[in-house]
């Protein structure tokens, strides 16, 4: 492998993504104001607010960014994805995909995991930079491990469509760090210089480069995995550590793009011109008010002061000569006092503007007082969620690439199961473990390379459909036992059991429903327990009926 062709490949795309830092660095001070800087190296707890005097901005980003994630990622991931057979389901592998779901769901919900801070990160830079990432790996004390990547380290790569097959992060690591993670056999003699010399501290920039394979290598181990990657000391472009990866580690969302560029463009992009007037007019008011306060004022004077200039600031005194006898009050304001309501309206219009660039009218829909019936309150509710549908399914691609590396990475752990004679199977082993073998029919579907499982994502618009249908659910339900007082028999049309498991699977709660096996098992035990108790009570039946049989057979034979 090339690593100077690599390092030659980021210091063009780094290059090339010049005019977006600038754009960054202003999204920064104006919006961010505690994010990066863009335009150099920024120091810890650097704010970006000297010029700032109106937060509209960044107050419209958050909570545009925690609304969209809201609806996106509702809660616990049971509320938001189920994972489902591609087929119809093989026989025996009803309880493997509900233990499928228990595991994934109790995975990503750990917080030890990191994901809720992961997808908040990711999506605020969405909304602010329009580029951002959210990586996937195995957890040292979780099942799994959450990242957020943003968009002053990380560089896309994209391929035919604007589709991103690969991407660059760099990023400036201590010595120490860079020693701890890599080990110093595998440091450049720049690094190990530098810890030996003492200089833990000193910042080192490492290049993280991952990249789709243009073909297969090997049969086995990282060369035969899809993605290459490779860790390079950037100065010096010393090979720290290759890798391999099943999928691309670091799902990278962009909020729109155009075809000839790898970078993404915001909704705060669109909304900083008007971000910039309400901030000049904001300042403005804030000069005004200053002067309505405390005006101006002229002293009379028929000395030999005056001549001078006029200092129209609040609170400032002009001397002026009156070139004679003093007529009037000595002491006036100067000029009149400054015209604040219109610009209050238009800073008013300009708050209005960057709601919308941010889509919170829609997404909260905050402005609605009018008083509706269940029905109108449902068709204004289906409407908000197509005029998002374009939002939302750019943001599902990327959560569904999150989903499938979790999920991947569980499976490659072996929490769902092993197939028999495998080396997961003996690291369970030596680990002194007992394994979990897979069924045989999805072991079988592994070993032809097919997928076993799909990704049902419930997006806004299907939570929307399904709040419908489990209204409509409760309605059907609630009539039809009116109904059953009058005609009983009406009760063996409905299909209790498929009427309970869809009404848990639209709450989401499915796994605390018993399979058809967990129910057969506990109806048949407790048969048998009824058989049992059933068995004492006629045996005690006939116990009594011997002794009155007994009792009257001695009083036969005493008489």
């Amino acid at each position: 492998m090339d690593y100077t062709k690599i390092k030659k490949e980021f210091d063009a795309a780094k290059s090339r993504r010049s005019n977006f830092d600038n754009m960054y660095q202003v999204l920064g001070e104006y919006i961010a104001m505690n994010r990066q800087n863009f335009t150099g190296q920024p120091s810890n707890g650097e704010f970006l607010v000297d010029r700032i005097f109106d937060a509209t901005g960044a107050a419209a980003a958050k909570i545009s960014s925690a609304a969209l994630l809201g609806m996106l990622w509702p809660g616990s991931a049971g509320n938001v994805f189920d994972l489902a057979p591609v087929d119809e389901e093989d026989e025996g592998t009803e309880k493997f995909f509900t233990d499928l779901n228990k595991i994934s769901y109790a995975a990503f919900d750990d917080p030890r995991a990191n994901l809720a801070a992961s997808l908040d990160a990711y999506m605020y830079d969405q909304i602010v930079f329009g580029t951002s990432g959210v990586g996937s790996e195995n957890g040292e004390k979780s099942d799994l491990f959450f990242s957020p990547y943003s968009v002053k380290e990380i560089y896309p790569i994209s391929g035919k469509g604007g589709v991103v097959i690969g991407f660059n992060v760099f990023f400036e690591w201590s010595v120490e760090r860079i020693v701890g993670e890599y080990g110093i056999e595998n440091c450049g003699k720049l690094i190990q210089d530098a810890y030996k010399g003492g200089k833990t501290d000193e910042m080192f920039p490492v290049l993280f480069h991952v990249k789709k394979r243009d073909k297969k290598e090997a049969e086995k181990g990282q060369k035969s995995m899809p993605f290459y990657g490779c860790h390079l000391s950037y100065k010096d472009c010393h090979l720290l550590k290759e890798d391999g990866f099943w999928e691309l580690p670091i799902a990278i969302g962009r909020w729109s793009k155009l075809s000839y560029e790898d970078m993404g463009r915001s909704p705060a992009m669109d909304a900083l011109p008007d971000i910039r007037e309400a901030n000049a007019l904001r300042e403005a008011l804030i000069v005004a008010t200053e002067k309505i306060l405390d005006m101006p004022k002229g002293v009379m004077s028929d000395g030999d002061f005056g001549g001078g200039s006029i200092d129209f600031s609040a609170g400032t005194v002009s001397v002026f000569n009156s070139s004679g006898n003093i007529t009037g009050n000595p002491v006036f304001d100067i000029g009149s006092p400054p015209n604040i309501p219109w610009a209050e309206k238009r800073l008013e219009q300009l708050r209005e503007s960057i709601s919308q660039h941010f889509n919170i009218d829609r997404l909260l829909d905050l402005n609605n007082s009018t008083e509706m019936t269940l029905g109108e309150a449902q068709i204004r509710d289906q409407a908000k969620v197509a005029s998002l549908a374009a939002l939302f399914n750019r943001q599902i691609q990327i959560l569904q690439q999150v989903i499938e590396r979790g999920v991947s990475l569980l499976f490659r752990k072996g929490k769902f199961g092993v197939v028999k004679g495998t080396e997961e199977e003996a690291r369970i082993i030596r680990e002194g473990g007992t394994p979990k073998y897979l069924p045989d029919s999805i072991a079988k579907k592994l070993a032809e390379g097919k997928d076993i499982y799909k990704i049902n994502y419930k997006t806004r618009a299907a939570l929307a459909y399904s709040a419908e249908q489990y209204r409509a659910m409760i309605e059907v339900l609630t009539i039809a036992a009116n109904n059953f007082q009058i005609n009983p028999e009406l009760m063996k049309r409905i299909n209790t059991k498929k009427f309970q498991d869809e009404i848990c699977k639209i709450r989401g709660i499915s796994f605390i429903l018993k399979t058809d096996e967990e129910f057969e098992a506990a109806q048949a035990a407790e048969q048998q327990q009824m058989q049992q108790q059933q068995g004492l009570v006629a045996g005690e039946q006939l116990a009594t009926i011997a002794e009155k049989a007994a009792n009257a057979e001695a009083r036969v034979k005493g008489q």
